[in-house]
């Protein structure tokens, strides 16, 4: 999938935030139509040659996909494989649907 942004963006889930992590994250800028949470991610073709780097990005999400491609809640390092991205996405994705994504990127930042 292409957006106005990102050559290669692949949304991976959309899932309802939890109670902890709507507070943090989606109580930032208030919108009610703001009420999940999408993984991605994205692609960024290194120096005009076929190869990419990969993020997992989230973005904020009305329930049917509907998103802010300007504004991600985060953003990982840059993965050289696809493989890796996807799985660190995968992690991800666990962490948002126990409530605990605000808890891992917070020990990211302390670290």
């Amino acid at each position: 999938m292409q957006n106005a942004y990102y050559r290669d963006f692949y949304e991976k889930a959309l899932i309802q935030a939890g109670n902890s992590d709507k507070k943090t994250y989606l109580d930032i800028h208030p919108d009610l139509l703001h009420t999940h949470l999408l993984i991605g991610l994205q692609g960024h073709q290194v120096d005009d040659k076929e190869y990419y780097h990969w993020n997992v990005i989230i973005y904020k999400s009305d329930s049917a996909g509907f998103y802010d491609a300007c504004t991600p809640i985060f953003s990982s390092d840059s993965f050289d494989r696809f493989d890796d991205a996807v799985e660190a996405a995968k992690n991800i994705e666990i962490e948002v649907r126990n409530d605990q994504l605000h808890t891992v990127l917070l020990q990211e930042k302390i670290s």
